[in-house]
């Protein structure tokens, strides 16, 4: 007779074996393709709720496990962006929960038929605008949308920038609106060019000292990039943003998602 722990060892084995097997398809818009993800699992909800209680900084704790999630449930190598984040795990919790999604509107509840709307989603363009690169005087600034590993790496960076390392206070979104609205327009920027100077995030200079060298800039160059990052985010707002909602409500991506009630 096997022992309990010889049969625990043996049961998640087995599990583990089903997980491997088990894939489905998920549209990458940026990709235009499927590809194979392991559907979420129970420990996955469990990190998405837990992370959820992190309300500070806009909940980038959570943002960082939905970005850690996709990147862990993709079977393949390719470079996934922020922008493909809400399609993606729509199509994760349609397969996880179900086809409807209801959505909260003070007393009023709305249905969302998730079959249909990613349905609608994929037939919609999500290529990136042309000529991402904006100007102002000799400044040149070349973009790029970030992939989900980079909005990991800056959201991290800005948490620990933002943290008062000998207070166990915690700062409110309130106190860092314009250190958030700066860490999410230099998410986007692939190079700053003055001259023959050339800038480069990762390779130049780190992330923090990208940031220093953004926000000595004009503030004409904050507005334009502000544009542009608005521009790239079509797509994204509009698989959050279904035909048969009312105006002003939309899906949010937060921890309600993931739950049945």
């Amino acid at each position: 007779m096997m022992s309990n722990n010889s049969s625990y060892k043996n049961l998640l084995a087995s599990i583990n074996e089903l997980n491997s097997k088990d894939t489905l398809n998920v549209y990458v818009p940026s990709t235009g393709k499927d590809t194979q993800f392991s559907p979420l699992t129970v420990k996955q909800q469990k990190l998405l709720l837990s992370s959820s209680v992190d309300t500070d900084f806009e909940n980038l704790s959570f943002m960082n496990a939905i970005n850690d999630i996709i990147s862990t449930n993709c079977k393949h190598n390719i470079r996934i962006l922020t922008v493909d984040k809400p399609l993606i795990i729509l199509q994760l919790r349609q397969h996880a929960i179900g086809d409807i999604l209801k959505i909260e509107e003070d007393d009023t509840t709305h249905e969302i038929d998730l079959n249909d709307h990613i349905a609608s989603c994929k037939l919609l363009d999500a290529s990136a605008p042309d000529n991402l690169e904006i100007e102002h005087d000799i400044i040149k600034i070349t973009c790029q949308i970030p992939d989900i590993t980079t909005d990991t790496k800056y959201n991290k960076q800005f948490t620990k920038k933002v943290q008062k390392p000998k207070s166990k206070e915690k700062l409110k979104v309130t106190d860092v609106i314009g250190d958030i609205y700066v860490s999410e327009l230099v998410k986007y920027i692939q190079a700053i060019i003055i001259g023959e100077d050339v800038v480069t995030p990762g390779v130049d200079v780190n992330i923090s000292d990208m940031v220093n060298v953004f926000e000595s800039l004009p503030m004409q160059v904050s507005n334009k990039l502000a544009a542009l990052v608005k521009e790239t985010r079509k797509f994204e707002i509009a698989c959050l943003t279904p035909e048969s909602l009312p105006e002003g409500v939309s899906i949010s991506i937060d921890a309600s998602l993931f739950t049945t009630e």
